[in-house]
């Protein structure tokens, strides 16, 4: 009922691929074949461990270091910003509305002045 399967040897995408082998051609070494020796590391001795482990130790405490003030420089910085926000809002709310009003007025008739002038001129 269903659609036939194809025959032709291309794997369809639901279907895994079979695993074949492959050959592998042998040849004879040559005479002057040296081959490649890994050298063996020698066992290390305490003094030499010692030292790389201070190194290490070293390094890790330099890292840790820069972290830390780069770090606290942006503490700093975010605490400089909260507190100068906080300053601006409650000197925003300590004065008067009055006060307040009084340069708002003093610009919006500037605005209307400006605003004349150049309505003049056009």
């Amino acid at each position: 009922m269903g659609a036939p399967e194809k025959e032709d040897g291309a794997p369809s995408p639901g279907r895994k691929q079979h695993k074949t082998s492959k050959e592998v051609h042998f040849s004879v070494l040559p005479d002057k074949y040296e081959p490649l020796i890994e050298e063996v590391e020698e066992e290390e001795t305490a003094e030499e461990r010692r030292r790389r482990k201070e190194e290490k130790k070293r390094k890790r405490k330099k890292r840790y270091k820069k972290y830390k003030k780069n770090v606290w420089k942006a503490l700093r910085l975010s605490w400089r910003c909260l507190i100068t926000g906080l300053r601006n809002m409650a000197s925003t709310y300590a004065t008067p509305l009055s006060a307040v009003a009084t340069p708002l007025s003093a610009v919006a008739t500037v605005m209307t002045e400006v605003q004349r002038a150049g309505g003049s001129k056009a």
